[in-house]
């Protein structure tokens, strides 16, 4: 396996792990810090899981189909980058959104390291 396909299939785990609360409101309660009682927000970080599952899907699709990647990194990156810059601005990087805004932090030097290999044509 190369390293581009390796550093997208870390970016689909990142995305793909999460996307199991979808099923579950009690990990809904754990990964958000929210309560699962009130049932706007957890159909709203439902739908969030179901997207990440989309956005982790397209990340292990674009592992092994090259003519996917740069559509997966990009639409990937803006996700990533918009989670943060929205919770930064709401004050939310630490307190219960801690451990998404470390995972997405994470994740984003690897996307940067993927759009200079691909950039690269690696």
């Amino acid at each position: 396996m190369s390293l581009v396909a390796i550093l997208f299939c870390i970016l689909a785990a990142i995305h793909l792990l999460p996307a199991v609360a979808a099923m579950s409101p009690s990990q809904l309660t754990a990964l958000y810090g929210v309560s699962s009682a009130d049932t706007v927000l957890r159909t709203l970080l439902q739908h969030r899981a179901v997207l990440l599952g989309l956005v982790g899907s397209a990340f292990l699709a674009a592992a092994f189909v090259p003519d996917l990647r740069w559509a997966a990194l990009i639409g990937g990156s803006v996700s990533m980058v918009t989670f943060l810059i929205i919770a930064a601005f709401n004050s939310e990087l630490m307190g219960p959104l801690k451990k998404i805004t470390f995972v997405d932090a994470v994740g984003l030097p690897v996307a940067a390291i993927l759009f200079f290999l691909l950039a690269k044509g690696v």
